[in-house]
């Protein structure tokens, strides 16, 4: 049996082999250039899975200690803010004890409550403090919110909310951000109770009758009235004789009825168990008002209300009592103040030293993964250089062949 081998066969068979060897050479030079084993899934599958799983964790490691970087500046603001606003506390019982000097009459007192307005002005400066994105440190969730506003009374506001935001420092563990500051400068333990007071969410009057801030004149029946809480209610002018604007107070815990039906003057004071409220307006039949007695005392509000007493008591020996008996409510709310703002910066380096910690965690995890990545995905030089030094001399060989072959005619294969 015969064979006929065409010139066109011939060249094929010998030219295909060679460019595999070229083929060979070429990705073995890619893997010097780009010092990589596997260049595509097909040169190994299973490493291939792994170097993108591992690529995958590196980059949610990036993601965490961004996040980490951020919560650490956020920390460290606080910090410096509730450090400042403790110094201005120290400062402020040192104003409060000099106000208690029996030598000071009541026009040096008057400089000592303008000194504190300063000081309470520094506080809500500090208290205002926004992180390295603009957003307030102590607004809760509403980082874009100024949690502290002074109202129209010329008092500090909060208008914040209570919540407080958490950053993911790993896959499992998560660390606060912020701590409100309703929390930390609202919440305070009062010395003793005092008294708040709002007007009703359903009240109709147009325009809207308003309630002052309770001003509590016998502290020790309003300490015996806490912790109950009352509710003003405007009741129709035809329930009193000659008819006009009337209300009713009534104990909110059982009903029961403290006062009825009393003539409403606008802006006259209305005493309550020990407090007292001035009602603005002209309030409409069935609006109601309410009264609530507080252990708490908000640090802006304890040194307000402290300025207020230096402003309205006199040298009178009646006068002098009751500023002994502020001086000391004032004392107690700073100190109670003092030490919830020092629990605050606790909790703080406390999770300054996690932010610190996780850190750590994340860089000895990130070397573990990139010397398992390394592993699987860096070349070996010395094994590479040496199969391209196999790989060019079976291509040269090749090569050298081809040409000979391809000068083969059938005059000089006879």
């Amino acid at each position: 049996m015969s064979y006929r081998l065409s010139t066109g066969q011939l060249f094929t068979r010998a030219l295909n082999p060679m460019l595999d060897v070229q083929k060979a050479v070429s990705k073995t030079q890619e893997q010097i250039a780009t010092q990589k084993r596997v260049l595509t899934p097909a040169d190994d599958p299973i490493a291939s899975t792994r170097i993108l799983q591992l690529n995958q964790e590196l980059a949610g490691l990036d993601k965490y200690n961004n996040s980490l970087s951020t919560l650490k500046s956020r920390l460290e603001r606080e910090e410096v803010a509730l450090g400042s606003v403790s110094n201005l506390i120290q400062r402020a019982q040192e104003l409060v004890a000099t106000a208690g000097n029996g030598a000071i009459s009541a026009n040096e007192r008057g400089y000592i409550a303008t000194e504190l307005q300063s000081v309470i002005d520094a506080m809500a400066q500090e208290m205002n403090a926004r992180d390295a994105n603009g957003e307030f440190l102590f607004a809760g969730y509403q980082g874009k919110t100024q949690p502290f506003v002074k109202g129209p009374d010329g008092r500090y506001q909060y208008n914040g909310d209570q919540g407080q935001r958490f950053i993911q420092a790993g896959p499992v563990t998560s660390i606060a951000a912020n701590d409100s500051g309703y929390k930390v400068f609202m919440d305070v333990p009062g010395a003793t109770p005092s008294a708040v007071a709002r007007a009703g969410a359903g009240n109709q009057a147009q325009p809207p009758a308003t309630i002052s801030k309770p001003f509590i004149t016998d502290q020790e029946q309003f300490s015996n009235f806490y912790p109950e809480s009352v509710t003003i209610e405007f009741r129709p002018n035809n329930e009193v004789a000659p008819p006009g604007m009337n209300y009713t107070v009534k104990q909110i815990s059982d009903g029961r009825v403290l006062s009825e039906n009393v003539p409403f003057v606008p802006g006259r004071g209305i005493n309550i168990k020990g407090a007292q409220v001035n009602i603005e307006g002209r309030p409409a039949v069935g609006d109601t008002f309410t009264l609530e007695s507080t252990a708490r005392k908000g640090l802006l509000e304890g040194l307000e209300d402290f300025v207020a007493d230096l402003g309205r008591f006199s040298d009178s020996a009646a006068d002098r009592t009751k500023l002994a008996s502020s001086i000391e409510n004032t004392i107690g709310n700073l100190g109670n103040a003092q030490e919830k703002l020092l629990n605050t910066r606790a909790a703080v380096g406390s999770r300054l030293n996690q932010v610190d910690a996780a850190k750590a965690s994340n860089a000895d995890f990130e070397l573990v993964v990139r010397t398992t990545l390394s592993e699987l995905s860096d070349l070996d030089y010395a094994e590479a250089i040496s199969q391209l030094t196999q790989q060019t001399f079976v291509l040269e060989a090749a090569q050298a062949t081809f040409t000979k072959i391809t000068r083969l005619s059938l005059f000089n294969m006879l």
